[in-house]
């Protein structure tokens, strides 16, 4: 991935990503196989990615979207159930 870094020493990008949640990695999976010559930083203020999957970990969370078309393209879900528990997606 190209960067510019400027005269104070800042990196410069085409993209700036905000959180490393299931959108932001999706997107710059996006990103890399659409736009290759388009550089992109990922920024996520916590020590883990994934997310609201990652951050909320009560019982019984899940998702309320089919799986199969909510998940990627480019991975699709495999898993028998189609509406998920937080840990399955997270994984």
């Amino acid at each position: 991935m190209k960067t510019a870094t400027t005269d104070s020493g800042s990196q410069c990008v085409d993209v700036l990503i905000i959180g490393a949640g299931l959108s932001g990695i999706g997107g710059a999976c996006h990103l890399r196989r659409n736009c290759p010559d388009r550089s992109f930083m990922i920024l996520e203020s916590r020590e883990a990615s994934g997310g609201t999957w990652d951050l909320f970990r009560y019982p019984g969370i899940r998702s309320d979207s089919d799986m199969y078309t909510f998940g990627y393209g480019f991975k699709p879900w495999n898993d028998k159930s189609s509406i998920a528990d937080g840990h399955k997606i997270l994984r």
